[in-house]
This record gives structure tokens, C-alpha cells and sequence, in this order.
């Protein structure tokens, strides 16, 4: 849903948005004491060609547009897939733990949209809210095995 360095610059915060599993709602994540952050985009080069106009940076001008093809970057948000992995071993969080004498770790979170690479020394999460309008009008589930 959301994703920035928090307002005082040092943790990495996502505002997520699931609707099934143990806890449906918006959760934060927040990765505190970040070192090292590398965002990369992950929509392809030709894409990118294709939604370049100002059009797909506000959902109604793109609708207002005929929806062109493109990506529609105004629907401001990204699906978290394939999600979020421990990258094991690191040897970006070795040498941060080394520098800093504490222990760092890395992630990686990919989206449709981007995938963001981070070093950082821990995880805070926290219930936002129960809201989930957002990816339930945006994603079917599969199907059940045998359905």
C-alpha cells in the first residue's frame, strides 16, 4: 500500500494489506536501523516505454484515457509478489555487523511494481486496521484444491 524511510530517516517502513491468513488487515512493517537500501524497479523496459504519459500516474486519467496499455502506476499500490525472502547468507549484513557490532540481517521485498534490497537490524509490526477494500477488489483468489 505504502512504502518510505519513517520521518526520522533511520527505519524503513511498508504499509500492507492482506486478506486472508491469521490477521486480514492493514499491517506496518517497520525495518529499523537501516544501513544499506537499493530499490530496483521491477516493470520491464518496454513497459516502461509504454506508460510513460502523465495518464498512468492517476487512475481516472487512465480510465479517462481509454486505458491504454501500460502500466498503470495511478492504482497506487503494488502486489506483493513474489513477496518478501531472508537473503541467507548475507554478506552485506556481516559487513554491517562487523562495522556496527550488531547484528544486522537482509531482505528483500519484490512486487509487481519494484523490489526494494535491506540491511537492517530488525522487524516492528503493528495491526493498523481490519481494512481490506484494497486488494479484495484488486485480487481472486484461487481456488481450492478440489473446488
Amino acid at each position: 500500500m505504502d512504502h518510505a524511510f519513517v520521518e526520522h530517516g533511520r527505519d524503513y517502513s511498508f504499509l500492507v494489506e492482506a486478506r486472508m491468513g491469521k490477521d486480514p488487515g492493514r499491517h506496518q512493517l517497520q525495518f529499523t536501523h537501516v544501513t544499506d537500501l537499493v530499490y530496483t524497479t521491477a516493470v520491464a523496459d518496454a513497459t516502461w516505454g509504454e506508460s510513460w504519459g502523465e495518464e498512468f500516474v492517476n487512475y481516472q486519467s487512465w480510465l479517462d484515457a481509454g486505458e491504454p496499455e501500460g502500466y498503470v502506476w495511478g492504482t497506487c499500490w503494488s502486489l506483493a509478489w513474489p513477496g518478501m525472502s531472508a537473503i541467507e547468507p548475507s554478506s552485506k549484513a556481516a559487513e554491517w555487523s562487523s562495522r556496527l557490532g550488531r547484528t544486522m540481517y537482509e531482505a528483500k521485498i519484490q512486487t509487481d511494481r519494484f523490489c526494494i534490497s535491506l540491511v537492517f537490524h530488525s522487524i516492528r509490526t503493528r495491526k493498523i486496521s481490519n481494512e481490506t477494500s484494497t486488494v479484495s477488489s484488486g485480487v481472486t483468489p484461487l481456488p481450492s484444491p478440489g473446488s
